[in-house]
C-alpha cells in the first residue's frame, strides 16, 4: 500500500536543540513535509541571530544581552495582550499611556480589567510627560512609544532612567519605529533595569506585516513568565524561516529605510508652506503627523482623489497621519494638498 501511494520519504524528526536525539513525541504524520511538524518553540539560534544584527543596527557592544532576554510573539500586539494579561491584576492594577498614543495599550488594558491613566503629552513637539505625575500614579506599567505614534516624535530619553529607577512597576518602551530613527535603542539598559521592557516588531521597517512577527526583550525572568502565558506555537515555521532570510540579507531593506527618512524630510519640507497646512511635525518614522486648517474640507478632497490617511481628530484636533510612501505616492498626496491649499 506504500508503494502504491508513492508516499514522499520520511522526514527525520528531531528536537530543535538537540539534532542527535529522535522526536517520537509529538503525534505528527512523518510523511507530509517540514510544515507538518510543530515550530520551534525555543527560536535560540534565531534570537541570538536577532540581537546580534540590533546591536550592529545601533552600532552597540553585547551588553550582556543574550536569547534569554528575547520572546518572538505573534506581533507587537500579541506582546501587549501578554505583559497586560502577565503582569496586571485585574480590578486592581492601574496602566499609564501618553496621549495620544498606539490606542492597543489603552484597549487591551479595558479588556483586561486594568484602569487606564491617560497622560498627556507636553512639548511644542509633543515628545514629554511629566515624570512627577507618572510616579504619583506608580502605576503597575507606564507604555511609552518611542519614536511615537501617532507623533513620530521621540519621547524625551531622560524620563527613562530615572522611570525604572522610581517606579515599583514597569516601564515598556515601545520602539516599533526606531530603525526609521536616528536614535539608539533603549536595549542597553536592560542590563541595569530589570523592570524595562521593550517591544520591538518586524511589521514596519522589516517588512513583514502579514507574518505578525513582534518582538519582547525584558530581563530573563519576565521572559520566562511570559513564556508560560503566551499559546504556544504562535511562531509558525515559515514565519521563523522568512525572519531569519530577512536578517541574513538585509542590505536591501536598510537602503529602503534610508529612502524612506529621505522622502519623509522632502515631504515635511514641502507641506510647512501650504496653507491647509497647521502644523508638522518632526518626523523620526515613516510617517507624518499633520495639523489640518480647514479639516473636513481637505478629508474631503483626499477621498474625492482616493487617497486614504488616517483620521487623528478624535485624539487630537483636526490632526491625520500620512504615511511615507513611494515617490509617486508621495507626489500623488502633495498634489491634493496642493489643492487644497488654492
Amino acid at each position: 500500500m506504500l508503494r502504491q501511494l508513492s508516499l514522499p520519504t520520511p522526514i527525520q524528526k528531531y528536537f530543535s536543540h538537540d539534532v542527535w536525539k529522535l522526536d517520537l513525541s509529538n503525534n505528527t504524520n512523518p510523511y507530509a513535509g517540514v510544515f507538518a511538524e510543530y515550530p520551534d518553540t525555543l527560536q535560540t539560534a534565531l534570537k541570538d541571530q536577532y540581537i546580534k544584527k540590533l546591536l550592529e543596527l545601533d552600532g552597540l557592544e553585547n551588553r550582556g544581552i543574550s536569547a534569554d532576554n528575547v520572546l518572538f510573539t505573534v506581533g507587537s500586539l500579541e506582546g501587549i495582550d501578554l505583559l497586560l494579561r502577565t503582569l496586571g491584576d485585574p480590578c486592581q492594577d492601574s496602566v499609564c499611556v501618553p496621549h495620544p498614543t498606539f490606542s492597543a495599550y489603552e484597549h487591551w488594558a479595558c479588556l483586561h480589567n486594568l484602569k487606564v491613566i491617560r497622560m498627556p503629552l507636553e512639548g511644542n513637539a509633543l515628545s514629554s510627560l511629566s515624570f512627577k505625575k507618572i510616579i504619583e500614579i506608580n502605576p503597575k506599567m507606564v507604555f511609552l512609544c518611542s519614536p511615537n505614534n501617532p507623533t513620530g516624535t521621540l519621547l524625551d530619553a531622560t524620563l527613562i532612567p530615572p522611570l525604572c529607577e522610581k517606579l515599583e512597576g514597569f516601564v515598556v518602551v515601545d520602539e516599533a519605529y526606531m530603525e526609521f530613527s536616528n536614535a539608539c535603542s533603549f536595549m542597553p539598559l536592560l542590563e541595569k533595569y530589570d523592570n524595562l521592557i521593550i517591544l520591538r516588531t518586524f511589521s514596519k521597517a522589516w517588512g513583514l506585516a502579514g507574518l505578525r512577527c513582534g518582538v519582547i526583550l525584558a530581563h530573563p525572568y519576565l521572559i520566562y513568565a511570559l513564556r508560560h502565558t503566551q499559546l504556544p506555537f504562535g511562531f509558525s515555521t515559515f514565519a521563523q524561516q522568512r525572519v531569519r532570510e530577512c536578517l541574513e540579507n538585509s542590505e536591501l531593506l536598510q537602503c529602503s529605510w534610508d529612502i524612506l527618512k529621505e522622502s519623509r524630510n522632502h515631504l515635511v519640507q514641502a507641506l510647512e508652506p501650504l496653507s491647509a497646512v497647521a502644523k508638522v511635525f518632526p518626523s523620526e518614522t515613516n510617517f507624518i503627523f499633520i495639523i489640518l486648517r480647514e479639516f473636513k474640507k481637505t478629508m474631503a478632497l483626499l477621498k474625492r482623489n482616493h487617497i486614504l490617511v488616517a483620521d487623528w481628530s478624535s485624539a487630537f484636533p483636526n490632526a491625520i497621519r500620512v504615511s511615507v510612501g513611494t515617490p509617486e505616492h508621495n507626489s500623488r498626496f502633495l498634489d491634493v494638498m496642493l489643492q487644497a491649499s488654492l
